[in-house]
């Protein structure tokens, strides 16, 4: 009897247990505001100055990426310009910070204590904390075996609690929007069935019906550092079949429109409106880590400069005049395999192909996203310095003709800060070889700062403080 009753109260607590397993992550929106919810247009710029605008892109790469985006939070803190003859701190005009896995802790954690980022206790809360210990300590604890069991319970949400209670305090969107400050936090995920970025803003979460507001910060920084086989994809909810009075914007009606539309403008439309498409929707939504689909979390920022086709679109601004500046400044903190498969006849080990694989072709494309930006800004520019070649030259052959239209002159800058830039061979090889983990040396965290904070203030670019 009471062997049997043992039995029973344990098919009971198993039963609860995995009942209450996986709580919903995120939950409906009631109904649809485009002015509502954490986006762009809903935070104030609290003494942000207009003329600049400012965009950090923060890398992927575990604690190494962590600590290599903090030391350039470091230097733009102490970095000085002057704007309208007033001496300002750059990290003040911030506006957005679009962030991917290891720079998404670092990104997060600014957005929600900005007054204590600097500080011992928030180097200790995810720089120096061994995070990697605490979700193998979690895996391990057997009360967790439970809710693994789970089918609405995994890996990922193990991370999420942990991130949660150990670094982000319970904190939601609603924390991050409810301050109404810049800098606007995009965390970005991959959306696995599309291969594409999944931004963790109400206008992503507007396709889906869906509430970010409810959502933990830490929901968010988790799945955008899902990396795949160490952690499970983070499952979300799509409630777009129930309704919510969603009218999607102008540029994604008229994107749709295949024939009249570039191939990438139309593809991202259409991946976009899958989310609503009857035909295409999917009741749940599977993300992982957010370098698989742009691994230094520019895509974003190139997308906002070059069109319209963005909550938080900044090429309006440039081509009115209405910026002066726009800086934008990549904190890539890719490293090198330094193998030598090359010396051996023997094909690379399983392990050696994995990383290659998930790394790769990733490292390529950031290159080549980086390259898209400063493509684009050197074409404003020639097409300024034609411009106003052209207006010196008519004036010049015919005073009193006058040309129409008005070209702006936006001071543009694009800066990649990456550890190719060091010219330290020893430093170089040595931060090239850290490893993607959440488990570094606390002297290690303090090199990369160090190296992140001298290529800041050592740029090339000449006009970055002036």
């Amino acid at each position: 009897m009471r062997t049997a009753g043992r039995s029973l109260l344990l098919v009971v607590l198993v039963a609860c247990l995995a009942a209450c397993a996986g709580p919903p992550i995120n939950s409906k929106l009631a109904v649809y505001d485009k002015a509502a919810g954490y986006r762009y247009q809903s935070l104030a710029s609290d003494g942000n100055t207009d003329q600049l605008f400012v965009i950090l892109a923060f890398s992927g790469g575990g604690t190494r990426a962590a600590a290599f985006s903090y030391g350039v939070m470091e230097g733009l803190n102490e970095a000085r310009y002057r704007m309208s003859g007033v001496e300002r701190a750059l990290l003040a005009d911030v506006d957005v910070i679009s962030s991917v896995s290891g720079g998404s802790f670092t990104a997060a954690y600014y957005g929600l204590f900005p007054d204590r980022f600097f500080t011992e206790g928030a180097r200790e809360a995810f720089l120096y904390r061994d995070i990697q210990d605490g979700l193998i300590r979690r895996v391990l604890w057997p009360p967790n075996w439970l809710r693994l069991a789970s089918s609405d319970f995994d890996r990922i949400n193990l991370a999420a609690e942990l991130y949660d209670g150990a670094i982000f305090e319970g904190k939601t969107f609603a924390d991050l929007l409810r301050q109404r400050r810049k800098p606007y936090i995009v965390l970005n995920a991959t959306d696995m069935t599309l291969g594409q970025r999944f931004e963790f803003t109400q206008d992503q979460f507007d396709l889906l019906c869906s509430d970010l507001a409810k959502v933990k910060v830490a929901t968010g920084v988790a799945a955008s550092s899902a990396f795949p086989g160490l952690l499970s994809p983070l499952t979300l909810k799509n409630f777009a079949s129930e309704g919510c009075g969603y009218q999607p914007p102008d540029w994604l009606e008229k994107a749709r429109v295949r024939a009249r539309n570039p191939a990438r403008r139309y593809v991202h439309a259409r991946d976009l409106w899958s989310y609503q498409d009857p035909k295409q929707r999917r009741s749940f939504i599977h993300l992982l880590d957010g370098g698989l689909a742009d691994n230094i979390g520019l895509r974003g920022p190139y997308v906002a400069l070059t069109d319209n086709d963005s909550g938080w679109s900044m090429y309006n601004r440039i081509n009115e005049g209405t910026l002066s500046r726009v800086i934008v400044i990549t904190a890539n903190a890719k490293t090198k395999a330094h193998k030598t498969w090359d010396q051996h006849k023997a094909a690379p080990g399983l392990l050696d192909v994995l990383g290659f694989v998930t790394s790769g072709p990733m490292d390529n494309y950031s290159f080549d996203t980086v390259q898209l930006v400063q493509d684009f800004f050197k074409e404003q520019r020639a097409e300024a310095q034609a411009f106003a070649k052209c207006k010196a030259l008519l004036v010049g052959k015919c005073p009193a003709a006058t040309m129409p239209g008005v070209l702006p002159s936006v001071d543009l800058h694009a800066v990649e800060l990456s550890f190719d830039a060091l010219d330290d061979e020893d430093l170089r090889g040595c931060l090239e070889r850290l490893p993607t983990s959440f488990k570094l040396p606390h002297d290690t965290v303090d090199l990369l700062r160090q190296a992140a904070y001298f290529l800041l203030m050592t740029s090339s670019d000449s006009g970055l403080f002036t």
